[in-house]
């Protein structure tokens, strides 16, 4: 049998990606992530797929590939409705997984990890999984964000699915393997449970290494992206090395992590190269340290002033760039209780990340909660220092606020006199995107902040978590692949043009399978 990949969703349109690769009786798939540009075309924040009804709507509209035998049961309609909706597709098939090659822990990646049967093995490197595990446990919908562990589903009245009791029912755990090494963890973060005191049971889970899946050599190469713990995935098939690229890019703070894959994926002489193309049309841009002397620059000449340091969630590259400029600026960061928990599992994995335990000039900005979750209780349990608008409002040269759009709310309380909002985040990408950064900008106004970056094209406030086109096309070289599968991208032809026929390039199709030799 013939080594294939399959492009389930990833193909021409970015986020979302779902590739299966297939040797003998092995089957893997690189990530499994949420799949936004296909769910902005049928939702929005109060319209979203019914979890009553299991992966009906999620097969019936497109946003999880019609492969049975990979999901949870105990999210298939007792009807079968699910199955009758995916046999309508023409690449609907039965389908079985060894395990998920988890590039990255953003959700357009690992997203729909939630749906998949809890017996299937997750691959990632540790700080992706503890990553993962924080974001679900500080995330408000469950449905799709049970990327770590899952709440059993039962059969209620009229064909609807439900929670099981908390009694009756305890967490389903997935297994993660780690292919980097399992970590320490003195205080056992990975063990934490999400549930409130008497709540739903969490079991116990060891985590363990893994260097191979269904007899397939496999290798986890870290990249630099806007998220720590990427990395690139290397597969040693019976046709050769296939590789693929997750997230990455050579102008981070971590270029040398990209550089070092480059050397290492060409000495495989892979016979594919799966790569993302997100920014394939676009020059280089800023790079982080352009951003971090343009953000100084901007705190520098605001003494006294009220900053907001606004930053993609999970940025923790840029985290510490603000927390480098608060320390430059006789400061203090105010991180949310969000980043706070971020920072902690992260510290679990790597002692180096700092929480504000271990360093002096990082504090928790205190949210008045009528009833706060789990996490946040622990949060205040860990770092009992927090400083609340109040202290902010009496004294706001002495931090930078972390805060972003959905954290704007908090000016009310804060009622600052003027002061910096620093947009450091990504320009808008859709209409949805522009309606909030001009809501933004409403805001700031109403507080009569000075906006810093706030435009509708890049500025030196914010650099790409990935890599431009012109690098790209240079790092494609320097591995030379015999194929090129170019997914992530709107425009996957652009790939085919950058490399004048110098190799094959297979512009997937969904549910198509590109045979491998």
């Amino acid at each position: 049998m013939p080594v294939s990949l399959t492009i389930y969703d990833g193909a021409g349109t970015i986020g979302g990606n779902k590739i299966l690769l297939e040797d003998g009786g092995t089957a893997v798939f690189f990530d499994f992530g949420t799949p936004f540009s296909t769910r902005a075309r049928y939702y929005e924040e109060f319209l979203a797929p019914r979890s009553r009804t299991g992966l009906l709507d999620l097969i019936h509209m497109g946003l999880l590939p019609p492969l049975r035998g990979i999901y949870r049961a105990d999210l298939e309609d007792a009807g079968g409705r699910a199955w009758e909706r995916a046999r309508r597709y023409p690449y609907y098939r039965e389908c079985r997984a060894d395990a998920v090659l988890l590039s990255h822990a953003h959700m357009d990646h690992c997203g729909y990890i939630s749906f998949l049967d809890t017996g299937i093995p997750v691959v990632s490197t540790c700080l992706t999984a503890y990553l993962a595990k924080a974001i679900q446990d500080c995330g408000a919908h469950q449905f799709e964000g049970e990327m770590c562990y899952a709440v059993p589903k039962v059969a209620g009245e009229e064909g609807t699915i439900g929670a099981g009791g908390h009694k009756d029912f305890p967490f389903e755990r997935r297994t993660y393997l780690i292919a980097d090494g399992v970590c320490r963890d003195p205080d056992d973060f990975w063990n934490l449970s999400p549930a409130a005191p008497r709540g739903r049971y969490f079991p116990s889970q060891t985590l363990q290494a893994a260097d191979q899946v269904g007899g397939l050599p496999v290798r986890f190469l870290p990249v630099d992206h806007s998220i720590y713990g990427a990395a690139a995935i290397a597969v040693e098939t019976s046709a050769g090395w296939v590789v693929y690229t997750g997230d990455l890019r050579r102008h981070g703070g971590r270029r040398g992590l990209t550089e070092a894959f480059v050397k290492e994926a060409a000495a495989l002489k892979p016979v594919a190269l799966v790569s993302e193309g997100t920014n394939i049309g676009k020059e280089p841009g800023a790079t982080e340290e352009q951003v971090r002397d343009a953000c100084y620059a901007a705190v520098r000449d605001a003494p006294g002033q009220f900053v907001v340091a606004d930053f993609g969630p999970r940025n923790v590259e840029r985290l510490l760039i603000f927390l480098e400029i608060a320390r430059r600026t006789g400061r203090r960061l105010a991180v949310t209780d969000k980043d706070a928990y971020l920072l902690t599992a992260m510290h679990a994995v790597d002692a180096s990340i700092p929480t504000p335990r271990t360093d002096r000039h990082l504090v928790v900005y205190r949210r008045a909660l009528l009833k706060p979750a789990q996490w946040v209780e622990r949060v205040r349990e860990w770092y009992p220092e927090q400083v609340d608008a109040a202290a902010v409002h009496a004294a706001p040269g002495e931090f930078i606020c972390c805060l972003s759009y959905f954290d704007v709310a908090e000016l009310v309380d804060i009622d600052p006199k003027g002061g910096r909002w620093i947009y450091s985040a990504s320009e808008a990408h859709s209409e949805e995107q522009q309606f909030e950064l001009r809501r933004l900008g409403n805001w700031i106004d109403q507080f009569r902040l000075t906006p810093i970056g706030l435009a509708e094209t890049a500025t030196p406030y914010h650099a790409s978590g990935h890599i431009s086109g012109r690098e790209l096309r240079e790092l494609i070289y320097q591995i030379a692949p015999r194929h090129v599968i170019p997914v992530h991208t709107e425009t996957p032809q652009r790939f085919a043009e950058s490399l004048l026929g110098d190799m094959d390039v297979h512009v997937p199709e969904v549910g198509i399978p590109i045979t491998l030799g």
